[in-house]
């Protein structure tokens, strides 16, 4: 087979789940890319996946950026090109909306930078049996009838004691408004499709704001650190939005 001069022929064993990762992140660094891929069976040789990664980037499947405040790691993102392809390939993709300001958009860099840490952590210690990622919940929440009650940072599944069990997750780098609260408790008062949602925060003056909102939704909700996350896992200690006295994320998923 001949190709054009400068074309590029896309491995479905390499190149797509390479994209469809960088996709499903929004924003990842690369570092984070390359444990995602090496993690996940794709590429173990870290030149290799340079090279690959340099020419999907090359090639306007991804884009790259430099973002100072998330440190000097080159940043990658999917280009329209690359969504294209996925898209092609199966996967549904719903954009977020543009952000309004360069300030809006580190932030969300910087967001999806942390939650990224957040499921390595998991991947890393053999506790992930599935993660479903934002692009995907939002791609069920507006073309399928089988609705979450909003677009959760993902919903995941755990392996815990010989058994599997789901939670919403939700990462609060910072604290919302007020009135978005409000719209987020009148949400989660109708969901049916999760039993349980795992708030994490940095902080945890954010979470007991964030908890003074959601007291009243009768889902249970659960609190807890980011970095207790990253140390324990399920076994960290985790607040209920009820007021119960704090148990081990594990306990709560049983």
């Amino acid at each position: 087979m001949r190709y054009f001069k400068g074309s590029v022929a896309l491995s479905q064993a390499h190149d797509l789940p390479l994209l469809r990762q960088v996709l499903r992140s929004h924003f990842v660094t690369h570092s984070q890319l390359f444990e995602f891929i090496k993690l996940g069976g794709y590429e173990r040789d870290r030149k290799v996946f340079n090279w690959r990664l340099g020419r999907l980037v090359a090639h306007g499947f991804a884009s790259r950026q430099h973002v100072p405040s998330a440190g000097v790691e080159a940043i990658y993102s999917i280009s329209p090109s690359g969504a294209a392809v996925l898209e092609g390939a199966g996967e549904c993709y719903v954009p977020l909306p543009t952000p309004r300001t360069p300030q809006k958009r580190e932030v969300n860099v910087l967001h999806a930078i942390e939650l990224n840490d957040i499921r390595l952590s998991l991947v890393r210690a053999g506790l992930e049996v599935l993660w479903i990622s934002e692009s995907e919940i939002r791609s069920r929440n507006e073309l399928t009838p089988f609705k979450y009650a909003k677009d959760y940072d993902a919903v995941v599944t755990v392996a815990v004691n010989g058994h599997s069990a789901r939670f919403a997750l939700e990462y609060e780098r910072t604290a919302k408004k007020e009135s978005d609260y409000l719209k987020v408790a009148n949400k989660l008062s109708g969901e049916r499709a999760v039993e349980r949602v795992l708030y994490l925060s940095p902080s945890y003056d954010v979470l007991s704001f964030a908890a003074d909102y959601l007291k009243r939704v009768r889902l249970p909700i659960f609190f807890g650190l980011a970095s207790a996350w990253h140390a324990k896992l399920l076994d960290m200690p985790v607040a209920s939005s009820h007021g119960a006295r704090h148990q081990s994320l594990r306990e709560v998923l049983k």
